[in-house]
């Protein structure tokens, strides 16, 4: 088997279908698209790699990278993805370790890959535009659904990098899941596009024989301008976002009337925000989507009905996750969630560290991942989010009635070193009184301003935001 049979297989059904729009109005369809992968594969054969062989690739999102992928896919060539602000030491660990064969490229990567001597050492560079030899015939190697297809390293909890792979297997059997669940509605059978900006869902509909209309990172104006004045089959029907671009496309302004179905995901969504998209796409189904990198979906559920439930509980965020989706299995020790199924990556690649916190195997020999959440589930089954293993129930707890007090979600709570608790965020000292009066066990309030993490620029990054605005308090 090859995940990318399911490529081959929508570019027999639809070679002249736009498979990828950009906002700059650049488009290609499903058949060129799977030429150009052939092309760059015919580079990459000439060059004797033999399946099994990683490549490390570096390109900015566009057709390029996704033919890249599909390239080096179809030629049982692990594709190794690193992150590019990841500290230069632990992007020569993981290279030392994974030893790519060839190092896929624009010119822009080649000057970052000089600044490394591991970099430096890999046998071939490659730049995907090359000289177009090749008959662009995109050829299928058969490889074993434990076979590498993408390797991607992150840095871990433990700082140490950790590597997620998704094997061909695991991405056929996620596709299956994602499109059993999500239920985009812009699916190839409406004549409806899907807005994508996590890039990763690219490949799904690619997969699905469903337009894109991807969303470049940057998150411009003109860009959100470009997609509202779509119509027919480019505009998007469905999407898949994180709560901060939910929040970006509310303040855009402009008018994306034939969004029907929007699922949020990958952090937790104030409630607040879930209301002003209701109010504003009246007619759209939202979707509320919980799980990780590790493993996506966990559990969904109507956002209307987690808003309100979530409400009535008292949160100003939508706390109640959902139903387990029913290809995923649970198991929860302690509340803290373990997670396994066939849309679940078993061990990391290296960052043993990690390994040892968030993976295990059982006497059947089922692997299982540690979500890293402690989570409660009710009557009717579903999932709660009850905050993070390493904060103690008390303080998750403290921490959403001071989100009461507040208004906002834009603070946390910190113990420092001496044991004394802070709350750190911004315009916390203007709540002081009101603060100190219903909780005297916090000592300190700091305002700070609050920093994002970097995928989904919703997540709070503590330990950033306390070395921006508190130095003092780190360690």
């Amino acid at each position: 088997m090859n995940c990318v049979e399911r490529l081959v297989t929508a570019v027999a059904d639809h070679p002249n279908r736009c498979a990828i729009w950009m906002p700059d109005g650049s488009q290609i369809s499903f058949g060129e698209l799977a030429s150009r992968a052939g092309s760059v594969q015919a580079q990459l054969r000439r060059l004797g790699l033999v399946p099994g062989e990683p490549v490390l690739i570096l390109l900015g999102l566009g057709f390029d990278l996704y033919a890249s992928v599909i390239a080096l896919m179809a030629s049982g060539y692990p594709v190794l993805l690193v992150e590019p602000w990841m500290p230069l030491h632990r992007i020569e660990r993981i290279l030392q370790q994974v030893q790519p064969r060839a190092f896929l490229t624009s010119s822009v990567g080649r000057l970052w890959g000089l600044r490394s001597s591991a970099i430096r050492a890999i046998p071939h560079w490659v730049s995907p535009q090359g000289d177009g030899a090749g008959s662009g015939s995109l050829q299928i190697e058969d490889v074993e659904p434990t076979h590498h297809g993408i390797l991607t390293f992150t840095s871990g909890t433990t700082g140490d990098p950790k590597g997620v792979v998704r094997s061909h297997g695991y991405l056929w059997d996620q596709h299956t899941i994602l499109e059993a669940n999500l239920h985009p509605v812009g699916g190839p059978s409406h004549g409806g596009a899907d807005w994508c900006i996590f890039a990763n869902f690219t490949l799904a509909n690619l997969g699905s024989g469903r337009t894109t209309v991807l969303m470049p990172p940057s998150w411009r104006t003109t860009d959100f301008r470009a997609v509202a004045e779509l119509s027919g089959e480019l505009a998007p029907k469905s999407m898949t976002c994180g709560p901060a671009f939910l929040s970006r496309l509310l303040e855009s302004g402009f008018d994306f009337h034939s969004l029907d179905s929007i699922h949020v995901g990958g952090a937790l969504t104030d409630c607040s925000l879930f209301e002003d998209a209701f109010q504003s796409l009246p007619g759209a189904i939202f979707l509320h989507v919980y799980g990780s990198t590790e493993a996506e979906p966990v559990a969904t559920m109507d956002a209307r009905r987690a808003v309100a439930d979530s409400r009535a509980a008292g949160f100003l965020q939508t706390l109640c996750l959902g139903n387990p989706v029913p290809e995923i299995r649970l198991d929860i020790e302690g509340s803290r969630l373990w997670v396994s199924g066939a849309h679940v990556c078993p061990r990391y690649l290296g960052g043993e560290a990690e390994n040892r916190l968030h993976k295990r195997t059982d006497s059947a020999g089922i692997s299982w991942h540690n979500m890293g959440d402690r989570v409660k589930c009710d009557s009717e089954g579903r999932l709660w989010y009850a905050g993070r293993s390493g904060q103690s129930v008390e303080e998750f707890r403290l921490e959403q009635e001071v989100y009461a007090v507040l208004g906002h979600t834009s603070a946390f709570l910190h113990r420092d070193s001496t044991g004394m608790l802070w709350l750190v965020g911004e315009h916390v000292v203007a709540a002081e009184a009101r603060i100190r009066k219903s909780y005297p066990e916090i000592r300190y309030i700091e305002d700070a301003a609050i920093l994002r993490d970097h995928r989904h620029r919703a997540r709070i990054d503590r330990s950033a935001s306390l070395k921006k605005g508190a130095p003092w308090l780190v360690g």
